[in-house]
Order: structure tokens, then C-alpha cells, then sequence
């Protein structure tokens, strides 16, 4: 759903939600990251982009080449960019300062996978704002 220029919801299907969450897991002590693309507010692709964060464990910062190919392949595709996606290996699936500090694309969805609770993997969104990250509605469809 989008007001106006805001997504104030994301529908992210469970495969691709068990995708992401599988990438994070593969590589718990650094947090990953890509680009969520799709059409309306439903999420049809996920694009994982490599972390080049000289602190990784705690950061995040696209491989500026792979982001360009990734918004090439979505634009090719007929998708639009809905998201943005990395994961927080021990903290909760909630921005960080240096997340919102980061963030650069308002209208499309900022979704966090926090691995601190192995039992209970947590996935959230947020909406980027008047220079803030605020809850959104997720749906895993």
C-alpha cells in the first residue's frame, strides 16, 4: 500500500523471506545485505549485494558496482525497487543510528533480519521519513 510517494507496506513472500533469512544464516558474524524489488507493494525478487563495510559485523555498505547491476537487472525485469534488506547479527531487527544515518531511498521499504535469537528470527520493516526509520506493516504472504 502507498500513500502518496510513501510505501507504508511491504508484502514480502515467504520464499523470499526464507531466502534472506538463509543468506544471514550462512554467514552469521557479518551482516548481509541486497535490494528488494517487485511491483505495487508485493515483492517479486530479492538481489543480494556483497558488504564492503571494512566493519562488517556491525555495518553495512554496498558494493556500489553490484547495486548499479542489481537496479539494472530490476529495471530490465519491469520491477521497481521496494526495499533495501541487511541483516543484524546479535542486535534486534530495529535501526541502528548508523541505519538511519545510511538511509538514502525514501518510498521504499528498509527491512532488518536480526539473527539474536537463533530460535526466533525476527524480519521487520521500517519506513524512511523526514530523516527517520519508522515501523511499516510486513505481510509474509
Amino acid at each position: 500500500m502507498r500513500h502518496g510517494d510513501r510505501l507504508i507496506k511491504l508484502v514480502l513472500p515467504r520464499d523470499l523471506r526464507d531466502r534472506i533469512v538463509a543468506d544471514a544464516r550462512h554467514t552469521p558474524t557479518v551482516e548481509i545485505c541486497g535490494l528488494l524489488a517487485g511491483r505495487g507493494t508485493r515483492c517479486t525478487a530479492a538481489y543480494p549485494v556483497r558488504n564492503i563495510s571494512p566493519e562488517p559485523a556491525t555495518a553495512f555498505y554496498m558494493d556500489p558496482q553490484e547495486q548499479i547491476d542489481a537496479m539494472g537487472m530490476m529495471q530490465a525485469s519491469g520491477e521497481e525497487m521496494l526495499g533495501i534488506y541487511h541483516s543484524h547479527p546479535r542486535t534486534d531487527a530495529w535501526p541502528s543510528a548508523r541505519d538511519i544515518a545510511g538511509a538514502a531511498y525514501p518510498g521504499v521499504a528498509y527491512v532488518i533480519i536480526s539473527l539474536k535469537s537463533s530460535a526466533a528470527i525476527e524480519v521487520a520493516a521500517f519506513d524512511f521519513a523526514a530523516g527517520d526509520l519508522t515501523p511499516m506493516r510486513l505481510e509474509i504472504a
